[in-house]
């Protein structure tokens, strides 16, 4: 290891501080590593004893050398800087030296060592005036042990406490002023949890604040249950493990496209947060390795590339189970070739099986069995009398405005995500029945709520019969009519922050409407994200999001709450809305 000579700020000149020696370093832990050219993987490093059963499924993270963390991760970001006033950071297992000193390998192989700001079991809270201080501390930091960067990582309360969304980034600026007069570049990148990231979330103020600084914002796309994103007339669920790939393509096109009730975060300074394993998360974890190198790979074809992509945690990765078997770094092996260049694929999806279809008078509603493909089928072409009328992304499609008593031929084909095509289906001839009077549709029964959050409310009710050959929903807010839907499913976007809203829907066939709905009322979220307190006799859906003692949970089961089922006694029912030592 390179021998390190320490020189006081007195020799090499004082900065503006409280009087505090700092100390500087000739050697490699200085030199802050370039990562504006090249995608990277962030890994979280635990600074603290692992304890036994500490993981989701009962596992034990390993207490991992921080000078020997596998090579696929080129950013690690040491947990946490925090503590009451101003936060600061010191190892739990070595002296400043020898921390230093492995930083400074890391930095000899171009990776950067970046110190993360808070953390669920931390509450910072900052006030103006407190800019400089905040900033001399983490220059510090800095001098002391190496690091190339901060990552704001707040939890909960702290994201809004005090002054912080102010103070915090102002603070980072005077950080990133100071090493740019030394030819050097300070990284500042977030990790927020992703429902922070709408348009109305706690971490917009700091994005905006940071603007022309941050290098990437890894978002935490795990975790939060059912909440997740709308894809059209679709719902994607976060936890919703069949539907993966359309969720993380959904989130990383909608955050770089500021879509779907989210801020924008451009591609390039994005990377993906998924945890190492199912100890490591209470949900979220990708199964299937595949999914995400099919993600960074569409992203790339749309000239979109990805930043990289964002763990909790090196220690994880390299954990055990709680049989004692150990993970065996298998996060960092799976994505050991994310960033390289892919093989082409070739290979063309199986041919559509088993196409059938019923018929009104006026439709031809299709379904057949899905193909297989050595990577993912992208979707579905059908084909009428060898026109194209359309394409789905299920094995499903109805064909509408067709002429009764007329006889309709046909055929699908699949895409996959590289655009190879399948071979046409079988022919499926299908006669539209015999015209009739087709009566206004029935009211729409069973309006819900399913998930409310500062901005949204997500809306489902149960979906007419076919029969009543529904062309769509009208929904209805406070009276007015706000929008259509094509499926039994809306989420109201860019709503006001605590704030009560009544719903109804009606159906539309081509004969007429249906009469409004039974009406609903949601109330939004308030600014910091926290739910109304708990209740008993309140009908809660999953992912709604309560206050009990103080602290807030998020439903993960439907029920009626009882005096005897209360938040931090019902584990089936409640889970505490935070990622173990994380978020």
């Amino acid at each position: 290891m390179k021998k390190i000579f320490w020189l006081s700020l007195a020799a090499i000149g004082c900065f503006a501080g409280g009087g505090q020696t700092i100390y500087a370093a000739q050697d490699s832990a200085a030199l802050m590593p370039d990562i504006s050219e090249k995608q990277i993987a962030v890994g979280y490093y635990h600074n603290w004893v692992p304890e036994q059963g500490a993981g989701y499924r009962g596992g034990k993270p390993a207490e991992t050398d921080l000078g020997k963390i596998n090579p696929f991760y080129n950013v690690i970001a040491v947990s946490f800087m925090k503590g009451e006033g101003i936060p600061t950071f010191e190892p739990f297992n070595m002296s400043d030296e020898e921390f230093r000193s492995k930083v400074a390998a890391l930095n000899e192989e171009g990776r950067s060592v970046i110190i993360s700001l808070g953390g669920a079991d931390s509450h910072i809270e900052l006030y103006r005036g407190q800019e400089q201080a905040f900033a001399d501390e983490v220059i510090r930091l800095v001098e002391t042990y190496g690091f190339d960067g901060l990552d704001i990582d707040l939890e909960q309360s702290a994201i809004t406490a005090g002054d912080n969304q102010q103070v915090i980034p102002e603070a980072l600026k005077i950080v990133r002023d100071h090493y740019k007069k030394q030819g050097k570049h300070f990284i500042i990148s977030m990790a927020p949890e992703f429902p922070y990231l709408r348009t109305a979330g706690g971490y917009v103020p700091y994005i905006t604040a940071l603007e022309n600084e941050y290098d990437f914002i890894a978002p935490q796309l795990y975790n939060q249950a059912g909440d997740g994103l709308s894809v059209g007339d679709e719902w994607i669920a976060q936890n919703n493990d069949s539907r993966k790939y359309d969720f993380l393509y959904g989130m990383s096109k909608a955050l770089h496209n500021g879509e779907s009730g989210y801020i924008r975060i451009p591609a390039d300074r994005l990377a993906l947060g998924i945890p190492a394993n199912n100890d490591a998360a209470a949900n979220g974890y990708v199964q299937d390795p595949s999914v995400v190198y099919q993600v960074f790979e569409q992203m790339e074809k749309e000239r979109t590339p990805l930043k990289g992509l964002m763990t909790w945690s090196v220690n994880w990765d390299e954990g055990v189970n709680s049989a004692g078997i150990s993970y065996n770094e298998s996060f960092a092996k799976a994505y050991q070739n994310l960033f390289k260049e892919q093989e082409p694929d070739t290979e063309k999806p199986s041919k559509p099986a088993n196409l059938r279809g019923t018929a009104t008078s006026t439709t031809v509603t299709l379904s057949w069995t899905e193909s297989t493909d050595n990577v993912r089928v992208s979707h579905y072409n059908i084909y009428e009398n060898n026109r194209l009328v359309g394409t789905s992304n299920t094995t499903n499609y109805i064909h509408t405005g067709l002429q009764p008593e007329t006889t309709y031929s046909y055929t699908i084909e699949a895409v996959d995500t590289s655009g190879n095509i399948s071979a046409r289906s079988d022919d499926l001839n299908i006669r539209a029945q015999e015209a009739a009077v087709l009566p206004a549709p029935s009211i729409p029964n069973g309006l819900s709520i399913n998930h409310v959050t500062q901005s949204t409310v997500r809306l489902v009710w149960q979906e007419n019969s076919l029969l009543e050959e529904v062309l769509y929903y009208e929904i209805y807010r406070d009276g007015k009519k706000i929008a259509t839907s094509q499926t039994a499913v809306f989420e109201d976007q860019n709503l006001t922050a605590s704030t009560a809203y009544r719903y109804q829907v009606r159906a539309v066939n081509q004969t007429g409407a249906s009469l409004l709905s039974q009406s609903v009322t949601a109330r939004t979220l308030d600014e910091n994200g926290q739910g109304n307190s708990w209740t008993v006799g309140t009908f809660y859906q999953v992912g709604d999001i309560v206050t009990y003692n103080g602290i807030q949970y998020r439903c993960v089961q439907a029920h009626i709450a009882a005096a005897h089922w209360a938040p931090d006694t019902a584990f089936s029912l409640w889970q505490k809305n935070k990622l173990m030592m994380r978020s």
